[in-house]
């Protein structure tokens, strides 16, 4: 949640956990609601700090059925996430 505020500049309310992958440490990756904000308005130090790399954020919208054919990363969200739309057990 605190990530998704800092680089985003979003609020989100978690659904669940979509993977935990060991990579330079443990990374969750979650999926989410966003409850309010505005993506790209994010202030973490990606953004602050005129010494480092700036982030940048530009979403897209994606098929459901193109989903595994673009380079998502980690690989195992995007088949989770194609795997509830399939099951029907993901509900706006």
């Amino acid at each position: 949640m605190r990530e998704a505020f800092e680089e985003l500049g979003v609020t989100v309310g978690i659904r669940e956990c979509l993977a935990e992958l060991e990579y330079q440490g443990t990374q969750n990756f979650f999926l989410a609601n966003v409850v309010s904000g505005t993506i790209g308005s994010g202030k973490g130090e990606e953004f602050t700090d005129r010494n480092q790399d700036r982030g940048t954020y530009l979403p897209m919208w994606v098929k459901i059925e193109d989903l595994t054919a673009i380079d998502v990363k980690p690989r195992v969200t995007a088949n989770k996430v194609e795997d509830l739309f399939a099951r029907k057990r993901f509900f706006l």
